[in-house]
This record gives structure tokens, C-alpha cells and sequence, in this order.
């Protein structure tokens, strides 16, 4: 299963969404434990506004175990900020109802809700681990932190 975290916090890494979902993965009496297959981090950035959203996806084995995430986590807090966490469903341009012809279509919608040109960009390796230290020069010192 594909799971999605909305919205995330710009500071997120990898190792603080494995330990997040740890809790819901593990099994229990009659459930099976999952396991992360692999994790990805996303920006969507709008040109017009240059608003930048950070996502992740993550997929899990078996379903039940995506589905327990879901349930359990859905609305928590990760690195301060209360995420959004549902299925991923891939959706294709061919697959829209009012395109294919069909002009009796009950759809109400009448133009696409769908937010025009954003920007996607995988950052993933950027986030796999915090950088070992950070220096920042000001009045003539020097101060690691």
C-alpha cells in the first residue's frame, strides 16, 4: 500500500518518519507486522504563489499494516506539525469522465479542481540524515552548532 503524508514540516528527515510510523507497524495478537518498503520525500512548489508544500510516500507491507497507520496516525503530530496521512491513489489525465465524450455526464463539476502548474521535486537523498553540524559566521566569531 501507498501511503501519502500531507503537508509535512520542511524539516523532516527520513529517520524521524521511520520512527512515526514504527509504533503502528508493529503487530499484535492477531495482527501480522509491517514493514517500510521505502520512503520518498516530495516538494510541490506553485510558480504563481511560490508556496512549498513537503509530502512523503511511503510504501507498506502488507495492507492491513497501511491501513493501521492510517487509523492510528492520521492527524498526529510529526516534528510539531499535524499531518494528514491517507492512501495514495495514482491518477491519470486519460482517466477523466468529461473528456472521454460523454456529454450527459451527471458530473457536476464543471471545470478541473486539480491545481495548475506545480513544480514536483524528489529530495529524498537531501533528507536521509541530519547534517553532521552547522556554522554560522557573525561579528567576527565563530560558532558551531
Amino acid at each position: 500500500m501507498l501511503l501519502i503524508l500531507k503537508r509535512m514540516s520542511p524539516s523532516t528527515l527520513i529517520p524521524d518518519i521511520e520512527v512515526f510510523v514504527a509504533p503502528a507497524l508493529k503487530g499484535g495478537l492477531f495482527a501480522k507486522p509491517g514493514k517500510v518498503e521505502n520512503i520518498t520525500i516530495q516538494t510541490l512548489k506553485e510558480n504563481q504563489t511560490a508556496i512549498t508544500e513537503f509530502n512523503a510516500l511511503i510504501r507498506v507491507n502488507p495492507n492491513a499494516a497501511g491501513k493501521r497507520i492510517i487509523k492510528l496516525l492520521n492527524r498526529k503530530a510529526l516534528n510539531g506539525k499535524p499531518i494528514n496521512i491517507s492512501e495514495f491513489h495514482f491518477r491519470l489525465r486519460d482517466n477523466d469522465r468529461r473528456i472521454q465524450g460523454n456529454l450527459h455526464s451527471d458530473d457536476r463539476r464543471r471545470r478541473d479542481r486539480r491545481r495548475m502548474g506545480l513544480a514536483i521535486t524528489d529530495i529524498t537523498e537531501l533528507r536521509k540524515k541530519a547534517p553532521s553540524h552547522e556554522t554560522v559566521q557573525g561579528w567576527n566569531t565563530d560558532i558551531t552548532l
